[in-house]
Formats: C-alpha cells, structure tokens, sequence
C-alpha cells in the first residue's frame, strides 16, 4: 500500500490534516473518523485490513485533534466536526467518484459518523459503528453538571481533562503504552465541547429513525469509556431492514486494537463485501 497525506483549508481558518492508505487499483473507498483525543495515524491497523478487499482507507484528524488546527478539544458547535467530514468527503470524490463508499467511526468518531449520515447520507454505502458514543454514563454531581454548562455559556475554551482511562482502551499492553506515548494524543475538552457533545448524543438517538444507510453497529461489551446500552438503544430506533448490532463481550472499547481484533475486523469485512455491489 501506499499512502498520502495533505491539508484541508475550511472556511474558519483552520486546517484539517487528513491521510489516506491506497492499495492498487482501488474498487472502493471507506472514510475514517476517530475518536476523542486520538488522531487518525492509529488506524493504520483497519486501514490494512480494508486493503484486502481493495478499499482506499481515507482518515481525517478532527479539528483540535492530532495534525489538525485548533485548541485541543475545543470546538463551539458539533456541527463543525459534521461539516469538516462533509468536506473532506468532497476532497476523496473528487479523487474516487464513482465506486462504493463506506463511513467508518469509533467512540466520539462514531457519533460523528451517525450524525453524518443522517444528514449527509445519500451517496454512501453503508455506516459501520465501532463502540460508537451514543450514550455515555456521567458520574458527575449535580453541581458539576450545572457549572459545566454555566462555563459553557460565559467560558466556553475553559479546558479539563476529559476523565477517560487510557487502561481501559484495549487488553493489549502493548496498546495502551503506546497511546500514552504519542505526542498526538491529548485529554483535554473545553466546557462548550462538553455541553455539544452530550446533546449531541440525544439528537442522534432521537433522528436514528430517519437513518436510511445499511448500518452495522459493534459495541465493545464491557467498554468503561462509552455505556454499551447505547448501541442497542439506537439500534432499536432504527427503522431500515438492513441493519446488524454485535456485541464483543469482555471487550475493551477499542475493539480494532484489543487481543482479539481480528474478529471485529472480520465481520467488517465480511459486512462490506456483501454491499460493495
């Protein structure tokens, strides 16, 4: 595989690093969105899985994420992380117009992803969500709560730590050393991304319903970072025929980097093949 990497220029100044991993003769493409903290360089892994079915893995670094511009973790609408994916997607269609195209999205890439679809479905494939946010348990007091969306109002670049254990990502040592070793990764979220982000979730469970696209939802089974409920409640709002939920139990929440990963990994597979055409 080769791959490549650039820049995209959005109207509000900010850069948006993205990269690409090209096997030969492309015969479809699959969007990447990570999750909250991460960057899309670690996803080389599904990237090479993708490859064996002759897919183009195209990732982008939310803004405020890895190589892209922006505070860390900052943001002031969710809609900007949905309308930085709609762009990006037109940079790959100007490049692969025509063949099979698939969204893939992990933990807060995730709900990005369902609310692209959503909005932006006609045109895709299918969605694939891998341990998706689409609820989240806050153990937070009252108080807390409260001043969180007071800050979010008077003090919305007012940054935390976003809580998030990296010893629960994933069973494999190996993984968690290395994401508490990238440079990349960071913990940090703004009041103003943490009141979006939890409306956010609320919005996608209530327009699941309007969701069309073939969708395959896994949900890692004893994930500590997103409440696995989530995945099956949106799943029962959803109103299309082709639609598949699987859990992994005993997984952590990054199912494509756990001890297992090739089973994840195969059902991917095996659920595009069968709608690629």
């Amino acid at each position: 595989m080769k791959t490549e990497n650039g820049k995209l220029a959005r109207p509000d100044g900010i850069e948006i690093y993205w990269q690409a991993w090209l096997p030969d003769s492309p015969q479809g493409v699959c969007l990447v969105a990570h999750g909250l903290g991460e960057h899309s360089g670690r996803y080389a892994q599904v990237a090479e899985a993708l490859s064996q079915l002759s897919l183009a893995a195209f990732a982008l670094d939310h803004r405020g994420h890895g190589k892209s511009g922006g505070k860390r973790g900052r943001l002031m609408s969710f809609s900007e992380y949905i309308e930085d994916l709609h762009a990006f997607r037109g940079l790959v269609e100007q490049r692969f117009p025509n063949p099979p195209r698939f969204l893939l999205g992990h933990s807060l890439g995730g709900l990005i992803a369902a609310h692209y679809a959503i909005k932006h479905g006609p045109g895709l494939t299918g969605l694939i969500l891998s341990s998706a946010a689409l609820r989240v348990d806050v153990d937070a007091p009252a108080l807390k709560l409260a001043l969180g969306r007071f800050f979010s109002k008077v003090l919305p670049n007012l940054a935390m730590s976003n809580g998030l254990d990296p010893n629960f990502l994933s069973h494999d040592q190996k993984v968690v050393a290395d994401y508490l070793a990238d440079p990349l990764v960071h913990d940090r979220v703004s009041a103003r991304w943490f009141t979006e982000f939890t409306a956010a979730i609320e919005r996608a469970q209530e327009q699941a319903p309007t969701l069309s696209l073939p969708t395959l939802t896994m949900q890692s089974g004893d994930d500590k970072l997103v409440a696995p409920r989530g995945a099956q409640e949106f799943f029962d709002r959803l109103t299309m025929a082709d639609k598949t939920l699987q859990y992994w139990p005993g997984f952590y929440h990054e199912m494509f980097n756990e001890v297992e990963r090739d089973r994840p990994i195969d059902l991917t597979l095996q659920w595009i093949e069968k709608r690629r055409g």
